[in-house]
């Protein structure tokens, strides 16, 4: 399990280190596969 300090921050917003964030597809990919998880996906107007 990542500790709450090594967790990325989300893109566009302090989430308080509540998920660990990518934004490359296949790094998120990756780590899903490797710890069977599934992925959440969020989308939305910021660029």
């Amino acid at each position: 399990m990542t500790a709450m300090s090594d967790k990325r921050k989300h893109p566009h917003f302090d989430d308080r280190g509540a998920h660990d964030w990518h934004v490359d597809w296949s790094e998120a990919a990756a780590k899903a596969k490797a710890e069977n998880k599934r992925i959440f996906v969020e989308i939305g107007r910021e660029l």
